[in-house]
Order: C-alpha cells, then structure tokens, then sequence
C-alpha cells in the first residue's frame, strides 16, 4: 500500500456483528444530567488544525464552552456503528 493510500484502498475493515445490544443511543447518554466519564487520548494530524478550527468555531458561535468530548463522543461512536462495533 503507498503511504498516501486511503484506507480503504488498502485491506477492507473488519465489519463486527452489529453495535452491542446494552450500548444506549449516544443522544440518550448525552442528555443525562451526570455522565460518567472516560478519558480518550488520542493524537490528530496536524495539517487538519482541529483545534484552530474549534477555537473559531465556538467563537463565531459565541460559545464560551465547546463540549468537545461530547463532539468526539458521536464522531466516534458513528463511525464504530457503521462498521458494526
């Protein structure tokens, strides 16, 4: 596979058996009023400038907090249920 190769370019994803039946909706979860957290490090590539884009984003929208575990809570949990996770 080239180094620039997109991912599905190269080996396919496993698909999994579908999202676990004791996984709640992530909308339900979020709207809780206390949540149990987790932490989740990961490092994001550069060249995106996520976090210059979220500062301008929650500028422009005049928001002084930008719930980003929230954000990164849907991303996440999308992409894993479109590949049955």
């Amino acid at each position: 596979m080239r180094p620039e190769a997109a991912p599905s370019e190269g080996t396919p994803w496993a698909h999994g058996p579908g999202r676990p039946k004791n996984i709640p909706e992530t909308a339900i979860v979020l709207n809780q009023r206390i949540i149990t957290r987790e932490s989740l490090d990961s490092s994001v590539p550069a060249a995106l400038k996520l976090k210059k884009r979220i500062k301008r984003f929650a500028l422009d929208n005049e928001l002084d907090h930008l719930p980003i575990g929230d954000i990164v809570s849907v991303a996440l949990d999308e992409w894993l249920t479109a590949r049955g996770f």
